[in-house]
């Protein structure tokens, strides 16, 4: 048994919320991840988290070494506030799933968030995913200094050269200024459009933590897949996936 336990803490803990500081102090849930732990109890986007096993939450680090520490099946006691009222939700926390399975369960299934706050880098670059309704769009987030975002541009590439006709688009967005962005863009050659997210507004928006970090969003807009990191054994799955969706009907 007490092999088990020590097990249980040398794993990664996963409460499966996003924290922010509140405006007058405390902590705030600003993203509740779907089917976390926390989801699941009923915590939702905006709650105030008000306390832990009875301790005050001050600053969102406090809840981050509390999860840490108490390891994954552990029952935490959240006080939880929701306009105005308080109550006590307790919530099992479970395994991390890893930065790839986690970005699915948040966002596979549901439309994608609106882009924001965008400039364009490549001439011609859209800055509106509604612009894009009845396309497949490849969304990539991605940086000229990141080496697995460099290794994926030729096949994704290959895939607009190959599929643009029947309607997919393939975007970059990255954090990098337009102006060094640009300069990525030409050193790399990169025939597809990119734009610019230098205030992160969609990057949060999306949840993108890791780079590169690829949505597949269908023909009405739904996220249909999300790829972290470049795996070259992937492609071949990825590229039906987008055949299948390609054939898809319109939306009315």
């Amino acid at each position: 048994m007490a092999e088990a336990r020590a097990d249980a803490r040398s794993k990664r803990a996963w409460l499966g919320v996003e924290l922010e500081a509140g405006a007058a102090g405390g902590v705030v849930a600003r993203h509740v991840i779907r089917t976390s732990p926390a989801f699941r109890a009923g915590v939702t986007d905006g709650d105030q988290l008000v306390s832990i096993d009875g301790v005050p939450l001050e600053t969102p680090r406090q809840l981050i070494a509390r999860v840490a520490t108490a390891g994954p099946g552990r029952t935490l006691v959240l006080v939880v506030r929701h306009g105005g009222a308080e109550k006590k939700v307790p919530v099992e926390l479970a395994e991390h799933p890893g930065k790839e399975a986690l970005a699915r369960l948040d966002r596979v299934g549901t439309f994608a968030p609106a882009w924001q706050n965008l400039s364009p880098v490549s001439s011609g670059a859209p800055l509106d995913l509604g612009g894009l309704r009845g396309n497949v769009v490849v969304l990539d987030f991605w940086a000229p200094w990141c080496r697995p975002c460099r290794m994926s541009i030729p096949e994704l590439a290959r895939l607009q050269a190959a599929y643009s006709a029947k309607g997919l688009v393939v975007v970059g967005v990255t954090t990098d200024p337009v102006a060094s962005a640009k300069q990525g863009v030409d050193a790399l050659q990169i025939p597809y459009a990119v734009a610019s997210d230098e205030s992160e507004t969609t990057s949060i928006a999306y949840g993108v933590s890791a780079l590169p970090t690829l949505f597949v969003i269908d023909k009405r807009g739904v996220v249909r897949e999300v790829v972290v990191g470049f795996d070259p054994s992937r492609d071949r799955g990825f590229e039906e996936l987008l055949k299948t969706l390609l054939a898809e009907p319109a939306p009315p």
